[in-house]
């Protein structure tokens, strides 16, 4: 889960006393905006940066907007299985991510009509070479994180003052 820290930015930590101090329908209001803006944009981005088939079968699942205080981008959550191959996007998002640093190799015994030998398998085969900062999701994080927290002030902002107006009114 991927999230923008609040505690560096005085108007993000306002942001946060604003929301903390909402009634609940407020919040649940602004916790839909939040949903309905910027999923798209989290979902365009991270769907650009993943070019590989293996990075849109393990990556782009569950890609959304954990609504919350402060919201999250959430990715890679599915722990259902990948067809056949054993292995579940929500354990094995780091390896597609940022990728591997070497060949693994892991040796076992099988049991063949012949008898039992030694089979050796490189269990790294596929996967991308190392990459420090990421490929897919991080750098469109690093893109996301700036617009995502302005917009989310201003998305707070304006239901509050949505629901002063609609006060005022009664």
């Amino acid at each position: 889960m991927l999230s923008p820290s609040v505690r560096d930015d005085r108007a993000l930590a306002a942001v946060v006393l604003a929301l903390k101090a909402a009634d609940k329908q407020l919040k649940a209001d602004i916790n839909k905006a939040t949903r309905d803006t910027m999923n798209p944009v989290w979902r365009t981005l991270t769907a650009a940066n993943a070019r590989r088939p293996l990075d849109q079968a393990v990556l782009l699942k569950g890609v959304r907007i954990a609504a919350g205080n402060p919201p999250a981008a959430v990715a890679a959550t599915s722990k259902r299985l990948l067809g056949g191959h054993g292995q579940v996007p929500a354990e094995w998002w780091a390896a597609v991510e940022f990728g591997v640093t070497a060949d693994h190799r892991q040796t076992y015994s099988r049991r063949g009509r012949r008898g039992s030998h030694q089979v050796t398998r490189n269990v790294t085969a596929n996967l991308p070479p190392r990459y420090r900062t990421g490929r897919v999701l991080y750098p469109a994080f690093a893109e996301l994180s700036p617009r995502m927290g302005s917009l989310w002030a201003q998305i707070v902002v304006k239901k509050y003052a949505e629901a002063i107006e609609a006060g005022g009114r009664e």
